[in-house]
Formats: C-alpha cells, sequence, structure tokens
C-alpha cells in the first residue's frame, strides 16, 4: 500500500514532466509513445512493462541493447541516459506489478524457477542493487564480447538480489532509492558506495563485481 500511495503521489508530481516528454515523442518520432514488454513478476507472473519508446518501430533486434544500438532513437539516448524512459514505470508499481525497490524483473526466456526462486517471496522493483551497479550495462556487455555474453553478468545479478533479501529493511531501501538518484548525477560515487556498502557483509560478492570491471 505504501509503494502504490507514493506512486500515486510521484505519478502526479510528474504529470506535467510526462506530459511533455510524450509529446516530444509524439511529434519527433511518432506513435506509439509508450513500449511494452513482457516481464516475471511475483509468483512467476508476466506483466507488461511500460517505458517510453526509444526505438525506431519495427525493427528486429536482441532483447537486451548494445552499445551504440542502431535502433535507439537520438532523443531515445537522452532518455536512456538519465533514465527518465522508466518513469512509466510508476504505472506498473500502481498496478501492483512492481514495488519502488527489488530486483529488476527478467524477460521470460531467461528466468527459471530454481535461480529465480525468490520470485515466490519478493516482488520486482523499479530499481536495487543492480540496477546502480550495471545502470551502463550495455558498455560493460561491449567490454565483455558483446550481449552473448549476457550469463556472465546474470550470476552476479541473482547473486545481489540474494544479499539484499537477506540484508532489506526500510533504511536499505531507502538507501537504494537515494543512490538511484545520486547514480543520475554521479554513478562512480554511486557505485562506490554501494560496493562499500556490500563489501561489510560480502566481501567475496565485491570482488566478483570488480572482476567483470565494475
Amino acid at each position: 500500500m505504501f509503494n502504490k500511495f507514493f506512486a500515486f503521489f510521484i505519478l502526479i508530481g510528474l504529470f506535467p514532466l510526462l506530459l511533455f516528454i510524450a509529446l516530444l515523442l509524439f511529434f519527433s518520432q511518432g506513435r506509439p509513445i509508450f513500449y511494452s514488454q513482457k516481464r516475471v513478476g511475483k509468483n512467476y507472473a508476466v506483466f507488461s512493462l511500460y517505458k517510453f519508446r526509444t526505438m525506431m518501430n519495427n525493427i528486429n533486434g536482441p532483447e537486451i541493447t548494445e552499445i551504440n544500438d542502431k535502433r535507439i532513437t537520438t532523443i531515445g539516448k537522452t532518455l536512456r541516459k538519465l533514465k527518465i524512459d522508466e518513469l512509466p514505470q510508476i504505472i506498473n508499481i500502481l498496478l501492483g506489478d512492481l514495488n519502488f525497490v527489488g530486483p529488476r524483473p527478467e524477460v521470460k526466456k531467461i528466468v527459471n524457477e530454481y535461480d529465480f526462486s525468490f520470485l515466490n517471496k519478493i516482488k520486482p522493483g523499479l530499481t536495487d542493487f543492480s540496477s546502480i551497479l550495471f545502470s551502463r550495462e550495455e558498455i560493460l556487455l561491449s567490454k565483455l564480447g558483446g550481449v552473448k555474453h549476457y550469463h556472465k553478468i546474470l550470476p552476479i545479478k541473482l547473486e545481489l538480489i540474494c544479499h539484499y533479501i537477506n540484508v532489506r529493511n526500510i533504511w536499505i531501501d531507502c538507501k537504494i532509492i537515494i543512490l538511484t538518484i545520486l547514480g543520475l548525477i554521479m554513478p562512480t560515487l554511486a557505485k562506490t558506495k554501494v560496493k562499500k556498502d556490500i563489501y561489510k557483509k560480502n566481501p567475496g560478492l565485491v570482488n566478483k563485481i570488480t572482476s567483470i570491471g565494475l
């Protein structure tokens, strides 16, 4: 109820910005303004995750975005960099699909009931430790050799989720929200603070994060 209540007032407060972006997208790249993708939520329920559309229409490609992806529009690049394209996910919070803080929902083909068993007890979220650390995931994937190497990142994301479940409380959630906002302005500082916080309880996980170049 807190998530829905908070999301309602944020949606009202951000309405002028959301309307401006919607009009900007409509006049610059046409319809549709929004993009939806099927993701897996709590208890493995599939839902539509909403975003502002940042890619060209009717162009096929991998579900995971690559660096310098030619499908991304000029305005889309800016929206993605500032994470503004994800603001419509506040609607997902109102619908009960997401919490503000929780593991980012994955596409169905990646999810299995063994690695993602946490979905039986926790709802996905708008942001979490992974959102901060992997904020420029396409750059990291490029260094690792492309999107086909996503399997190198996924185990670390899953371990970050387990860590979050073990330590989560209202203060941790507030800290994640604050660091997410900080990450939009000073991403390196936000990542450093996240790793420092994780290191207190799980130094081995921080070593794995560092080993892939984060």
